[in-house]
């Protein structure tokens, strides 16, 4: 007798619209009804919790498993290079067109009274509470302490505290060398690693059903904590660095659907990173978004698993687009509330600054990170300290858009790594068949008998 098995379909939990509907109601919530929201936030911060607790496994062993078969494969020299010179080209067309939008937006010229009171009031508050003080200024690492921050004095502790650059850099040193040993037991740990790797992406996918109700207890939490009134006073700055961020993100989906085009129309590709992208907007995390980006590459753009799983964590980790168009177009904000008449010069300092304070905020708390863009206006003359209060006044509203971008570029980044590296395996398929047919032309010539 046939045994007869009844399975849900509850694939409709996965729906995008579902996943909108969610947020939208959240945001409500949050908007009319603060009570209910701070009784829904404690169930938003546990999935999102939820989410968190993967990311460090799954950065160890997806960036472990991912270069690990990359060397053993034979990765190139020109695929490295490829991936600095993207790294780099990301993050001036970050700082370019934040300073763009700076530029034409003025978001910082002609405030509303009552917008300029607000921000006055924000200052004057902020400036009296523990958030930012000259201690944690102090504090903000240079580049050799940046350095020595990458190097764990022991592994174990580093995970414990969530050390991601330590735990990087472990990673890094642990894929390439199983990555070069030639044995068979080294190709055992490797599958091992991936396999754990594998049961992580199982359990996210998991996670993933529970999403349209976790995004909804989050977003009506963080509006309901944020509140409207510096939302209103800062909302030109807030405005322009969402519409900075979608033309950054629309470039990004064209670089995307170039490199697929042959397998996917546009609006597929930019379909198959919908999970990933709504995880973003929802959890303002890239290390939580981690899992269903690799998930999304694999499943739906068909990237090469092993480049995804080594460039898209590394490339969250150190490709912080996020931070540079912040502070590029944040700087421009500053430089024209305080009516400051820029020179082609001080537009060079924004451009190459934001960058630099980007790639210097990577990876710190996010405080620290913020305080960053003194690299910028103090050579400026420009007060700091106002520009460290607004950033962290409107950290909460911005943060889900920059997490979209950071994490659509990175995923932008595995693709152009992936399509490069598939067609170097083919070059040298038609260079290996053209030694092959020669090699068998002058096998027939020196078989031919002496005339």
């Amino acid at each position: 007798m046939q045994k007869i098995s009844f399975k849900p379909n509850i694939n409709w939990l996965l729906s995008p619209w579902l996943i909108l509907i969610g947020v939208i109601t959240g945001g409500s919530i949050g908007v009319f009804d603060k009570e209910l929201a701070g009784s829904l936030l404690p169930f938003g911060l546990l999935y999102l919790k939820l989410l968190q607790m993967l990311v460090l496994p799954m950065l160890l062993t997806a960036v472990i498993s991912g270069l690990g078969n990359l060397f053993a494969s034979g990765i190139k020299k020109n695929q490295l290079s490829q991936l600095i010179i993207f790294l780099l080209t990301g993050l001036m067309i970050a700082s370019f067109i934040g300073l763009l939008f700076g530029i034409f937006g003025q978001p910082g010229t002609e405030l509303q009274h009552d917008a300029q009171v607000t921000l006055g009031r924000t200052i004057n508050q902020t400036e009296h509470s523990s958030l930012v003080t000259d201690n944690e200024q102090a504090q903000a690492p240079s580049m050799f302490s940046y350095i020595q921050a990458m190097i764990p004095e022991n592994i174990f502790t580093s995970l414990t505290r969530g050390d991601t650059l330590a735990i990087l850099f472990f990673s890094l040193l642990t894929g390439v060398s199983m990555g070069m040993l030639n044995s068979d037991a080294n190709k055992s740990a490797l599958l091992v690693v991936h396999a754990f790797y594998s049961i992580f992406l199982t359990i996210i996918g998991w996670m993933m059903y529970l999403l349209p109700f976790g995004l909804l207890c989050l977003f009506a939490g963080q509006l309901a904590q944020v509140g409207l009134d510096i939302v209103w006073a800062t909302a030109k700055l807030i405005q322009y660095i969402y519409m900075a961020c979608i033309a950054t993100m629309f470039i990004y989906s064209l670089i995307i659907w170039w490199k697929v085009r042959d397998r996917f129309s546009y609006f597929q590709s930019l379909a198959g990173l919908r999970q990933p992208l709504a995880v973003a907007l929802g959890t303002s995390s890239s290390f939580a978004t981690i899992p269903t980006a690799l998930n999304a590459l694999k499943n739906n753009l068909k990237v090469d698993e092993n480049v995804s799983d080594f460039v898209l964590p590394l490339g969250v980790t150190i490709n912080p687009p996020r931070s540079v168009l912040q502070f590029a177009i944040s700087s421009m904000f500053i430089a024209q509330i305080y009516g400051m008449e820029l020179t082609l010069d001080q537009f060079s300092m924004i451009f190459m600054g934001a960058i630099l304070a980007g790639l210097a905020s990577s990876s710190a708390p996010s405080v620290v990170a913020l305080s960053m863009i003194t690299m910028i206006l103090d050579p400026l003359g420009l007060p700091s300290s106002v520009a460290i209060i607004l950033l962290i006044a409107i950290d909460p509203v911005v943060d889900p858009i920059v997490t979209a971008l950071n994490v659509h570029a990175n995923c932008a980044l595995s693709v152009v790594i992936s399509d490069e590296s598939e067609n170097s395996k083919q070059t040298q398929e038609h260079i290996n068949s053209d030694r092959q047919g020669e090699d068998a032309c002058s096998v027939i010539e020196d078989s031919k008998p002496a005339q």
